[in-house]
C-alpha cells in the first residue's frame, strides 16, 4: 500500500481577514508528482506558502508530513524542515540568486547554512540528469549571465543537492516558452524516476499537468473542486469548470 507522503485536511489559509484556501483536502504519495491546478486568484500559491510556513498568513487545520502536523510547529523547527525535508523552486528562479555572485558562491553558503558539505561529484550528476553541461563553467558564472531555462535547471539543482524528500514547484514554467516548459518538466520527471522524489507541481496550465501528474488536484476561488488521480480528472471530469478547463486543451481527450 502506497504511504502519503504529505496529507492536508481541512485547510483554511487567509491573509487577514481575507480568506485564500477555504477548506482544502488533498495528499500526495511518496514519489508521486500532485499537480495544483487553477487560474490566476485561486488559492495555488497561497498553499504551498502554507506548507512552507510563510509568515504572511493566517493557517487552520492540518498539513501533515510522514504523519507530523506542520502547521503547530514553531517557525525554528520549520525551518529546519526547509531545504532538507521539503525543497521549494519559485516562479521567478533569478530571484532564487543574487544576481551577481557566482553560482559556486551562492550554493557553498546554502549548503553550509544547512551543515551539508559541498559535494562537487554529486552536482555534477545533478547537472548531467538536468540536461546541464560544463558543471565548473556554470559555477563561475552569475544568474544574469544564463538565460531564463538555464537559471531554471539551477535552481532546481540547487534544490535538489539537499536531496529533499518533497519538492515544491510554484508556477515554475508560467515565464518560460513552450519548448523550454516541456524541457524543464521532462527534467522533473526524471528526477522522480531516478531519486524517487515526490513533487508538487502549481501550475495554470492542464496541459503541463497531463503530461507529468500522477494526481491532480483542481482550483477555483480558494477551494479545492476536484481531486483524484490524473485519468480520473482529464478524462472523467466531475464538474463543470474541469470540464471548461479540458476544452482548452482538447487534444488530451483523445485517448
Amino acid at each position: 500500500m502506497a504511504e502519503r507522503l504529505l496529507d492536508i485536511k481541512d485547510l483554511w489559509v487567509a491573509y487577514e481577514e481575507i480568506e485564500a484556501v477555504k477548506g482544502a483536502c488533498l495528499y500526495v504519495e511518496k514519489g508521486e508528482v500532485l499537480c495544483i491546478v487553477g487560474e490566476s486568484g485561486s488559492g495555488k500559491s497561497t498553499l504551498i506558502r502554507a506548507i512552507t510556513g510563510s509568515s504572511m498568513i493566517t493557517v487552520k487545520g492540518s498539513i501533515l508530513l510522514e504523519g507530523e502536523d506542520l502547521v503547530p510547529m514553531k517557525k525554528r523547527e520549520r525551518q529546519k524542515l526547509l531545504g532538507t525535508k521539503i525543497g521549494l523552486i519559485q516562479q521567478n528562479p533569478a530571484g532564487a540568486f543574487n544576481p551577481i555572485r557566482t553560482f559556486d558562491k551562492q550554493f557553498r553558503e546554502t549548503l553550509k547554512s544547512h551543515d551539508i558539505l559541498f559535494d562537487n561529484e554529486k552536482l555534477d550528476q545533478l547537472f548531467v540528469t538536468l540536461g546541464l553541461k560544463d558543471t565548473q563553467g556554470i559555477l563561475k558564472s552569475r544568474p544574469y549571465e544564463m538565460s531564463g531555462g538555464m537559471n531554471q535547471r539551477i535552481a532546481i539543482a540547487a534544490a535538489m543537492l539537499m536531496d529533499p524528500e518533497l519538492l515544491l514547484c510554484d508556477e515554475i514554467t508560467s515565464a518560460l516558452d513552450v519548448t523550454t516548459a516541456i524541457a524543464v518538466t521532462d527534467e522533473l520527471l526524471r528526477l522522480k524516476n531516478e531519486k524517487g522524489t515526490t513533487i508538487i507541481l502549481v501550475t495554470h496550465n492542464l496541459g503541463i499537468a497531463a503530461n507529468i501528474a500522477d494526481k491532480i488536484a483542481i482550483m477555483s476561488k480558494g477551494e479545492v473542486i476536484e481531486f483524484g488521480s490524473a485519468d480520473q480528472v482529464l478524462y472523467d471530469p466531475q464538474r463543470e469548470y474541469t470540464r471548461n478547463l479540458l476544452r482548452d486543451v482538447p487534444k488530451l481527450i483523445e485517448k
